[in-house]
């Protein structure tokens, strides 16, 4: 049996056995739990999973769902300046172990991409975001700058390489020769069990993600400020502690409700009773916040900037405004919140469609395609 060794920052508090590591803080890849479990039901590969804690002191080896999952300790800081080198040795340690076949490296943002491209093994590299242009659309911190540096020698070394919208697909194109294939993330299995049930009588958008620059929630809040939108509310559902997310928070009008970070069921049942999703995102691979929405059948103003493109239009179950058209954001948000009936018929068009395209399953299929 041919052996895959996927690098990616599994979340392995929901792993048996690992009660010890808590939630992270920072945002982890949620579409893996469920790319595991539809794992757990094929034969053609044994699967193992490397990831890194900087909450456990030793190597963990846990068998789940008929796969291997391989806890490695790490650093908390300063891993980036060394170009990952302890990381990727402790990697590579691993990998020597199971002589794996091909080496799956997932998301240019931390160490396991650039482990995978550097392993003495077939790779294939699947994108994230792709900070090389995030770079070029918004303020980062430092070292995501280094990073993005890191990505572009990625890409030009991977064997091959997913994206999984054809916006990312494009972009990655540009940069790199090598082949690249479109795999779509699917939603957590629990999404596709929601039902979208807004509150006529509360109209109310909802924004989900980190309070940044880049997915342009000041843009959000500049036109909560408008008298039309008086009467409705913003809900933000995401963390940030910069100095910047502070200002804007402060600054905010009162009608801008800031939840901060929620479990996954949380998001969901804020989903259902929002009467749109607001992302003005200035560049985003394809938001997996809008991918929820659409599951969940919500209608979805966002930008051109992004792989939301994908199931969003204009005038088809969304608006498109352009990053920074606040006056356009305004009106679009305010025809939607305006309008109850105009809102549910949005949110109906090629839901089912979506559904179907997000399907958790339709992930593995792909990604067993390109390991065969």
């Amino acid at each position: 049996m041919k052996k895959i060794a996927i690098l990616a920052q599994y979340p392995v508090h929901l792993l048996p056995d690992v009660s010890d590591v808590t939630v992270p803080q920072t945002h982890y890849a949620t579409w893996l739990p469920q790319l595991a479990t539809s794992f757990g039901r094929q034969t053609e590969f044994e699967i193992h999973w490397i990831a890194l804690s900087d909450q456990v002191s030793s190597v963990r080896e846990v068998k789940s769902m008929g796969q291997y999952f391989h806890i490695l300790p790490t650093a908390r800081s300063k891993r980036a300046l060394t170009f990952f080198r302890e990381d990727r040795r402790a990697i590579n340690g691993v990998l020597a172990d199971i002589m794996p076949d091909l080496v799956h490296g997932w998301g240019t943002e931390d160490v396991y991409a650039l482990a995978a491209v550097t392993s003495p093994y077939p790779n294939l590299v699947s994108m994230q975001g792709i900070l090389s242009y995030y770079a070029l659309r918004s303020r980062m911190h430092p070292r995501e700058y280094l990073q993005a540096a890191m990505e572009l020698m990625i890409l030009r070394r991977a064997d091959a390489i997913t994206t999984e919208s054809h916006w990312g697909e494009s972009i990655v194109r540009r940069i790199s020769a090598s082949p690249v294939s479109l795999v779509e993330y699917g939603v957590q299995y629990h999404f596709l069990d929601y039902k979208w049930e807004p509150d006529p009588a509360k109209p109310a958008a909802i924004f989900i993600g980190s309070i940044d620059a880049r997915k342009g929630i000041q843009d959000a809040v500049e036109a909560f400020r408008h008298p039309s939108l008086a009467g409705k509310e913003l809900w933000v559902l995401g963390g940030g502690g910069s100095k910047w997310a502070q200002a804007l928070q402060a600054s905010a009008p009162h009608n801008v409700k800031w939840i901060g970070r929620a479990a996954p069921e949380v998001v969901a049942e804020y989903l259902t009773r929002a009467w749109c999703l607001l992302l003005p995102t200035r560049a985003d691979t394809s938001p997996n916040v809008v991918k929820e929405a659409r599951v969940i059948g919500m209608p979805v103003i966002t930008t051109p900037r992004g792989g939301q493109t994908t199931y969003i239009r204009e005038g088809g179950a969304g608006f498109l405004v352009q990053p920074g058209d606040v006056e356009t954001l305004i009106a679009r948000t305010s025809l939607v919140l305006g309008d109850y009936d105009r809102a549910v018929g949005l949110g109906h068009i090629d839901h089912e469609l979506h559904r179907e395209q997000l399907h958790p399953e339709r992930t593995a299929e792909g990604f067993l395609k390109i390991y065969r």
